[in-house]
C-alpha cells in the first residue's frame, strides 16, 4: 500500500492519484484548509505549476466537456525506454525533449467539465479582509514568478464537441502535439479585440474580482450556475495554454471554432489561472465569521443581544422610526425557504420610501454604507436613466465566442441588492431601459433571472434580497412598503447621527451583527400544527374587515412570512403567540401609514 509521506504543500498529481481515496480523506479531516494556499489572496504567478491551491467564487458559466489523454504511452528515443504517464489534473503532457507520446497503444482518452468560477460578486470589504488576514501566506510573496513560459508543452486537451467516436479523433490531437513542437508562436490579431474585461466577465463591472478556470473530474451534475463552491485541485499556469499562443491554421481544414472564441475560451493564465479539481464543496453562505456546521441553540440564544444592537443602529439611522427599522431587520435575515411550481415563499422586497432627500440628497447612499458593513455581500445600483439605459442586467449568451456573457443580476443567493429610485431625474428609457425596469420588477415577484440564450429565453432561480429606496411609492413592486416616518429632531441632526452610529459600531459589535444575519438564514424554522389562535385571528380580521380594505388569503401569506421573521430575529425558532401579536400590530401600524399618505396626497 502507498505510504502518504508528504504533506498537502508538496503532493503532486502523481502522488494524489497513486491513493486518491486516502488523500481525499485525509483532506476531508483538516481542522482547516488555511495551509493550502487560497488564490483569492495570494497572487497565481507566486504559486508553482502543480501545486494544490483553492479557490472560493461562484460559478459564472458552464463550457462544454473537455477530452483529454487521461492514459498514455511514452518512448524515449536514446535511452528506449517506455513509461506510462496520465494527463489527469495536467493541462500538459510533462514530456521530456527526447520523449514521443505514442497514439496507438496503452492510449485511454476521457473526459471533464469546464467551469467559470468568479469570486463572490458584491462580497463586503471586511468580509475581504478577514479571508486575507486568515489565508495570505507571506512566504509565497518571496517565491519566484511562475507567469514565465515554464518550457514547450503538449496540451492534452479538446474540446468535446470535437472529437468524433472512431480513433481517427487521436490523429489531430498527434497533429497539433507535433506542429506545435516545430513551429513558432504565432500571436492572434483577435487579441487586440478582446479586452481584459471582455476575458474576466464579472457580473459587476465596477467591482475588483478574480476568475479561474474549474476542471472537474468527478460527478457534477449537482452544480449549477451561481451556486457559491469552494476548489481544491492543482493549479495549471502555463503560459503555453493562453490561447493567444496560437498553432497555425492549415487552410484546408474546417475550422472547428473562431479566434474569438479560442481566446476567450483560453485566456491567459496569468489573468484566469486553470485549477484541477479534486474536491469541490458547495457553500450555503460566504461569510467568514460563520461556521459551516452552526449551533442552532446557540444562535438563537444569542440572537436578542445582536438585534439590540442593530435595532439601536437601524433606529437612528432611519431618523428615530423605530417601525422601518423593524422591517428593515426583517429584511435583512429573510431568504426564500420554499419553492413550489410558480410560487415561491420566504422573498421579502422592502420598499423604504418617504426619504428626505431635499435636505440630504445623498441619504440613499450613506444608508447603504452603513448597511453593506452589516451583510457579506452587496451592490448598490443608482436607478438612473443612464444606468437602465447602458447596464446590462440580464446575462446573455454569446455565440461567437461561446460562451455566456454575464449581467449585474448573475448573483449568488443572498446578495443584497440595494436600488436607489432617488437618483431617477427625467429622461426616457430606451428598449434597453424598459426591458431593465422589467427584470428588475421580474426577479423581485419571482426571484426568478431569465437569461437570453437568443433563440429562447430560460429563467434561473435566485434568492437575492432587494431594499428599494425611494421618495414616493416605488414604481418596482414591493412585498412590503414602509413610508419613512423620520422625528424632526433626527432630521436637524442627521450627520451627527452617521458619525455617533459609526463610532458605536465598534468592530466588537459589527462581528455579533454580521454572524446573527448569516445565522438566521441557516436555522431551520417548524411550524406548529397547533396554531388556533391565527386561525381564530383570521377569521376576525375577514369578519370585521370592509368591502374597500378586504381581507385575502394573501394577507395571511403575507402576515406568516413577516411573523417567521419577526420571530427568528427574536431567536425563536417556531411561532409564539407574542410574537404573533408583535407581527399584527406591525402590519396594522404599516397599512395605518400608507392610508394616511394616501389620504394626505389626495
Amino acid at each position: 500500500m502507498h505510504v502518504l509521506n508528504c504533506d498537502f504543500d508538496s503532493v503532486t498529481p502523481e502522488l494524489w492519484m497513486a491513493n486518491e481515496e486516502e488523500w481525499r480523506e485525509k483532506l476531508l479531516n483538516l481542522p482547516n484548509w488555511y495551509q493550502i494556499p487560497l488564490i483569492n489572496c495570494n497572487a497565481s504567478h507566486n504559486l508553482a505549476d502543480s501545486k494544490l491551491v483553492r479557490f472560493r467564487g461562484m460559478i459564472q458559466d458552464m463550457h462544454n466537456p473537455e477530452f483529454y489523454f487521461e492514459e498514455f504511452q511514452v518512448y524515449n528515443t536514446v535511452t528506449k525506454e517506455v513509461k506510462h504517464k496520465s494527463g489527469k489534473y495536467r493541462d500538459t503532457a510533462n514530456v521530456l525533449e527526447n520523449e514521443k507520446i505514442n497514439y496507438t497503444e496503452n492510449f485511454k482518452g476521457a473526459q471533464r467539465q469546464t467551469m467559470v468560477v468568479v469570486s463572490m460578486p458584491g462580497l463586503s470589504d471586511w468580509a475581504q479582509q478577514i479571508e486575507e488576514k486568515h489565508n495570505t501566506l507571506k512566504h509565497l510573496e518571496q517565491q519566484p514568478n511562475t507567469s514565465r513560459r515554464l518550457q514547450s508543452s503538449t496540451k492534452l486537451k479538446r474540446s468535446y464537441d470535437d472529437t468524433e467516436d472512431d480513433n481517427n479523433a487521436m490523429e489531430v490531437g498527434e497533429t497539433e502535439a507535433s506542429k506545435e513542437m516545430k513551429i513558432a508562436e504565432t500571436v492572434s490579431d483577435t487579441s487586440s479585440v478582446l479586452s481584459r474585461e471582455h476575458l474576466l466577465n464579472f457580473p459587476l463591472p465596477d467591482m475588483p474580482s478574480k476568475s479561474c478556470i474549474v476542471k472537474i473530474y468527478h460527478e457534477s451534475d449537482n452544480l449549477k450556475l451561481n451556486n457559491m463552491v469552494e476548489v481544491i485541485g492543482f493549479l495549471s499556469v502555463d503560459p503555453a495554454l493562453s490561447g493567444e499562443f496560437q498553432i497555425e491554421k492549415n487552410a484546408l481544414e474546417p475550422q472547428l471554432e473562431t479566434d474569438a472564441e479560442t481566446i476567450t475560451h483560453n485566456p491567459p493564465p496569468s489573468l484566469v489561472p486553470r485549477v484541477h479539481a479534486v474536491y469541490v464543496k458547495k457553500l450555503e453562505h460566504c461569510n467568514p465569521l460563520v461556521k459551516d456546521n452552526i449551533d442552532k441553540n446557540t444562535v438563537l440564544k444569542e440572537a436578542s443581544t445582536a438585534r439590540e444592537h442593530l435595532m439601536k443602529a437601524l433606529s437612528e439611522l432611519l431618523l428615530g422610526d423605530q417601525l422601518a427599522a423593524e422591517y428593515l431587520i426583517c429584511h435583512l435575515i429573510a431568504s426564500v425557504y420554499l419553492r413550489q411550481d410558480t410560487l415561491t415563499l420566504g422573498q421579502f422586497c422592502l420598499n423604504i420610501s418617504n426619504l428626505p432627500t431635499e435636505k440630504y440628497p445623498n441619504y440613499a447612499k450613506q444608508l447603504y454604507d452603513i448597511v453593506k458593513q452589516f451583510v457579506t455581500k452587496s451592490y448598490y445600483l443608482p436607478l438612473t436613466i443612464e444606468n437602465m439605459n447602458t447596464l446590462a442586467l440580464l446575462p446573455k449568451k454569446d455565440y461567437e465566442c461561446n460562451r455566456l456573457t454575464s449581467g449585474v443580476l448573475q448573483l449568488s443567493n443572498h446578495t443584497h441588492l440595494v436600488l436607489d429610485e432617488t437618483k431617477m431625474e427625467q429622461g426616457t428609457l430606451d428598449a434597453t431601459g424598459v426591458g431593465n425596469i422589467t427584470a428588475l420588477g421580474n426577479m423581485i415577484q419571482n426571484q426568478r433571472v431569465e437569461y437570453d440564450f437568443k433563440y429562447y429565453k430560460m429563467e434561473f432561480d435566485s434568492d437575492i434580497p432587494v431594499l428599494i429606496l425611494s421618495e414616493g411609492k416605488s414604481l418596482l413592486p414591493s412585498d412590503y412598503h414602509v413610508p419613512l416616518k423620520p422625528e424632526e429632531s433626527s432630521l436637524k441632526i442627521f450627520d451627527a447621527i452617521v458619525e455617533a452610529t459609526t463610532y458605536y459600531l465598534k468592530e466588537e459589535i459589527m462581528n455579533v451583527i454580521r454572524s446573527y444575519l448569516t445565522s438566521l438564514k441557516l436555522v431551520k424554522y417548524t411550524i406548529s400544527e397547533d396554531l388556533q389562535f391565527v386561525e381564530d385571528d383570521f377569521i376576525e380580521m375577514r369578519r370585521t374587515s370592509d368591502s374597500e380594505d378586504s381581507v385575502t388569503a394573501d394577507d395571511l401569506h403575507r402576515l406568516l412570512v413577516l411573523a417567521r421573521l419577526v420571530s427568528l430575529s427574536r431567536g425563536h425558532d417556531t411561532l409564539t403567540k407574542e410574537c404573533w401579536d408583535m407581527t399584527k400590530h406591525m402590519e396594522s401600524q404599516r397599512l395605518q401609514r400608507l392610508k394616511n399618505k394616501r389620504s394626505t396626497t389626495l
